[in-house]
Formats: structure tokens, C-alpha cells, sequence
């Protein structure tokens, strides 16, 4: 149980942040991620619990949200860094 709780509230968090600052390097290509990442874990949680539990789905989601505002979050700092460089190459 002990090792349910350090998965659900400290590696899958860090891995969905992960994989949106990942994602916001290439937007265009890896925008799906994020999405995929919730998804696949949703789907692993259901065939090792029981499919009826939803509270699953709410963590898939707050997954979902944190690793969106990741990606977003990475665009704009990336964005943000070039425009800064830029303005002291001119």
C-alpha cells in the first residue's frame, strides 16, 4: 500500500511533468504526450485493480492537467528564452 501512494502522489506527478517539459521541446510532434501518458495509465490501473473504481479517472486527470501545464509552461519559458536572445544579437 505504502508503495501505491509514493506512485500515485510522487513518481506519476514527476513523470507527467516530465513528459510535458519533454513534450514542449517539440510541440508539433509530441503535443499527444501528455494525453497518451494519462491514457496508459488509466488503462494499467484498471487491469491491476477493478475497472468500476473511478477514482482512477481523477487521477488520470490531475495527470493529465499537470503535465498540459508542463507543456505549456516549457513553450512559453522556450519562447520567452529565444526572444531574450534575440533581443541581444541585435
Amino acid at each position: 500500500m505504502a508503495v501505491c501512494f509514493i506512485l500515485f502522489y510522487a513518481v506519476n506527478p514527476m513523470y507527467s511533468i516530465i513528459m510535458g517539459i519533454e513534450a514542449g521541446k517539440n510541440v508539433r510532434s509530441m503535443w499527444s504526450l501528455p494525453i497518451i501518458s494519462s491514457v496508459l495509465f488509466l488503462l494499467g490501473t484498471w487491469v491491476f485493480f477493478d475497472i468500476s473504481e473511478i477514482t482512477f479517472i481523477l487521477y488520470a486527470g490531475i495527470y493529465l492537467v499537470i503535465g498540459l501545464a508542463a507543456l505549456i509552461l516549457s513553450v512559453v519559458i522556450r519562447k520567452n528564452k529565444n526572444a531574450v536572445h534575440e533581443g541581444f544579437n541585435t
